[in-house]
């Protein structure tokens, strides 16, 4: 969905792929630290929409007090994700999806590397790093070999896609809607496994 809104993205994404790829190979992790822009649209892609905007309850494990307010101890906390995300003292502009907002002036990738989509604390997601690098993966390796748009109706006319229809429950998702994958061009049909 993020894609097909963001077509700069996209070409912008393919740019740096092709500038490291040569439309010869699909992404390795060895590729990483050369694909910032990759890094950031991954970041911003779990920002932008988290996946648990609510995050998973906690439980305090002893009385504590968070900006004046007193939580008691086996108080259960939930974690409002959705609303951390969109801190515009940290984030200018939340709504917007904007995967630069993840690099510096030079191009290169911030320190922010927390992903509250995890969770936090001694209750993090164990698999994360395996997830993080999955979806890096993934996202990587489908700009490299694929243009991602607007679907056309009968007409020609872009169909409009709602970046704000999604669900409204425990895992957010986007509702259904058409958008055209495509191979980047037939030099690129190699790169797609059998």
């Amino acid at each position: 969905m993020a894609m097909a809104l963001h077509p700069h993205v996209v070409l912008r994404a393919q740019k740096e792929l092709d500038e490291v790829l040569h439309g010869d190979r699909l992404p390795t992790f060895d590729d990483r630290p050369s694909l910032p822009y990759i890094d950031a649209i991954f970041r911003e892609v779990l920002r932008w929409r988290p996946v648990t905007p609510l995050g998973f309850p906690h439980v305090a494990s002893e009385d504590d007090i968070y900006e004046g307010y007193f939580i008691h101890k086996n108080s259960i906390v939930i974690p409002n994700i959705w609303a951390m995300t969109r801190d515009p003292s940290k984030h200018e502009d939340p709504e917007s999806f904007r995967p630069e907002r993840f690099l510096d002036a030079n191009g290169q990738l911030t320190n922010e590397v927390e992903i509250l989509t995890f969770g936090f604390g001694r209750r993090i997601c164990p698999g994360r790093h395996v997830a993080s690098d999955t979806l890096w993966l993934l996202v990587a390796s489908v700009l490299t070999v694929f243009s991602i748009t607007k679907a056309k109706d009968e007409s020609g006319n872009e169909v409009d896609i709602d970046a704000n229809d999604f669900t409204d429950e425990i895992v957010s998702r986007p509702s259904p809607f058409r958008c055209s994958i495509q191979p980047r061009s037939p030099a690129f049909l190699h790169l797609i496994p059998a």
